[in-house]
């Protein structure tokens, strides 16, 4: 240490120890102030432990609001466009959820024109005479009572309140205030401050909240509602409010500084309860809303709905007793058995069983239902035991001549009449074998001894004879056997005497026919000239030219091991034959 040193600690002494200490101390705040950038956060972190976290927010709170409002003042376009990518996107979507909303209930309600509802709503309209398009709104966009105050207008405190259950309750003397504040301004700049000309606050908006103001002498009310609220409500609303103050002017109610206890009295609360207003409101709306009630409407579509309904049943009662009609008539009929008859209007389907000797129940069904009937069968067959049945299948398989009688009673196949002995003992014989018959009765039966027996005999015989004859050609009408229509000739004049005898007139039809080779021309041609040809043949020998017809002329193949085929003849039975 040098003098100069020395001489210095002599004169400033505990000074210069002073100043010592507070270089030591300045260095070391530097050295804390340049590591405070990388302590910070971790300073931060350890700042959310416990009740450090309150403590910063609070203390945070008003520096933050300053510079926020400061930035909002000086910068606002800088703020702008900092909030800009945030804020925009929220209130698009804002809109687009209320907007989507507010579609999907407006378009289910229209898409609902046609469900019970929305008949509904469509009745409602024609019955009250409002547009349909006003009922879906009405329907649709509901309003809610929020909060209701009420006011005193001298001091602006707040003489009662009532708050939806579910919603928490509200500042009542900032809501008080803010509306005296509020009304106050109204009255002074818009109505001048005059007494003549006083203007009123009646409706604001606050946030997602309408608030309404009804303004009374000593008080006045104001409601918060969200939605579309009806006129009817400010009507509700005035009327409530007289109540109230009849409440206030009672002098029995009790009182503090002028301004009575409403808070806690239950008659006031009862009449200023939020659902009592709504429901009020709602009918009150739906009893003056558009034109009055219409009743005849309601009667014409009574009256119609009746006479529908009415013709229904008729029309009902109707194809019901046509189609108890048809199953009568078909329980009856012989040789069908009935498993089914379903029918609706239009249409019958028949199901069952029918015999092959059974008439088709499809024209006695027609019969007695309307044209338009689509009938539909669906019939198998299968062998019935009716009598009718049994009948008609015997005369078809015994073919009994004339003078012999058939009837079938329970099973039992009863013969009458006479007949040849050769004939009555194929009938004897035949009889057992019809399906059915369980047992034959020929007691009835005699052998015939009239002289016309044998001519019936050789008619029988010639009638089967002529079925097997047949006449041919080489060519064109160039006979290939003339012995053989020699034959069918004299067989034909022979028929001829024995329908005079037997009182049986005949008449033939001379058919040509040829084989597959040809023009359909020619073969025509060739047809018609051989069925002419044979026609003049037995006209030549005395048949009579009347009794004679050329017959069709279709082609048919020609017989096997045959080349070409002309005619055969053919009768009946009874009284007209066939040339071919």
């Amino acid at each position: 240490m040098d003098e100069h040193q020395r001489l210095r600690r002599l004169i400033l002494g505990e000074q210069l120890a002073d100043w010592e200490t507070h270089a030591v101390r300045m260095a070391a705040l530097e050295a804390a102030r340049s590591a405070l950038p990388e302590e910070l956060p971790l300073l931060l972190q350890q700042s959310q432990l416990g009740d450090g976290r309150r403590k910063l927010s609070q203390a945070l709170v008003l520096p933050l609001t300053d510079a926020l409002g400061r930035a909002a003042q000086e910068q606002r376009q800088g703020v702008v466009d900092a909030l800009f990518p945030v804020i925009g996107p929220a209130i698009r979507k804002a809109i687009a959820e209320s907007l989507r909303d507010f579609t999907e209930g407006f378009n289910r309600a229209l898409e609902s024109s046609f469900t019970p509802r929305g008949l509904r709503w469509r009745l409602e309209s024609w019955r009250t005479g409002i547009p349909y398009v006003q009922v879906v709104l009405r329907h649709n966009l509901r309003f809610r009572l929020d909060h209701l105050f009420l006011i005193d207008r001298a001091s602006g405190l707040v003489l009662a309140r009532q708050s939806a259950a579910d919603l928490p309750d509200l500042d009542a003397d900032a809501i008080a205030g803010m509306l005296t504040a509020i009304g106050d301004f109204v009255r002074d700049s818009v109505g001048g401050g005059s007494e003549e000309n006083t203007g009123t606050l009646d409706s604001v908006s606050v946030g997602e909240h309408l608030v309404w103001v009804e303004h009374g002498p000593r008080a006045s009310f104001a409601v918060f509602l969200r939605g579309v609220a009806p006129a009817a409500l400010r009507l509700i609303l005035r009327q409530r409010l007289e109540q109230a103050h009849a409440w206030l002017s009672d002098p029995l109610r009790g009182a503090s500084a002028g301004v009575p206890d409403a808070g806690t009295d239950p008659q006031l609360q009862e009449t200023l309860g939020l659902q009592r207003l709504e429901l009020a409101a709602a009918a009150d709306s739906a009893a003056r809303d558009g034109a009055p009630v219409r009743r005849w409407p309601l009667l014409l579509i009574g009256a119609v709905l009746l006479a529908l309904l009415g013709a229904w049943f008729w029309r009902d009662w109707q194809w019901q007793r046509r189609v108890d009609a048809v199953a009568q008539r078909l329980a009856d009929w012989p040789g069908l058995h009935v498993e089914e008859l379903s029918s609706e209007h239009g249409q019958l389907l028949l199901r069952g069983l029918i015999d092959a000797d059974a008439s088709s129940p499809r024209t006695a069904m027609a019969e007695l239902l309307p044209d338009d009937v689509d009938i539909r069968t669906d019939l198998r067959g299968y062998l019935s035991s009716d009598d009718a049945i049994v009948q008609r299948r015997a005369q078809r398989q015994l073919q009994p001549p004339e003078g012999v009688h058939l009837a079938v009673r329970q099973g039992v196949l009863h013969l009458r009449g006479e007949a040849a002995a050769d004939v009555l003992a194929r009938l004897r014989q035949q009889a057992g074998w019809v399906a059915g018959v369980a047992r034959v009765d020929a007691s009835g039966l005699g052998e015939s001894n009239d002289a016309q027996a044998p001519l019936r005999a050789e008619w029988e015989g010639l009638l089967q004879q002529l079925a097997r004859q047949h006449v041919y050609f080489v060519r064109e009408v160039e006979l290939a056997d003339a012995a053989a229509a020699a034959a069918l000739q004299a067989n034909a004049l022979r028929l001829v005497e024995l329908g005079r005898l037997l009182q049986r007139p005949v008449a033939f039809t001379c058919h040509g026919h040829n084989d597959e080779p040809g023009t359909a021309t020619i073969n025509q041609r060739l047809r018609e000239s051989r069925a002419r040809w044979l026609c003049d043949r037995l006209a030549a020998a005395g048949i009579d030219p009347a009794s004679l017809q050329v017959g069709r002329t279709e082609a048919t193949p020609a017989q096997p091991m045959i080349q070409y085929r002309a005619a055969s003849l053919s009768l009946d039975g009874a009284h007209q034959g066939e040339m071919e």
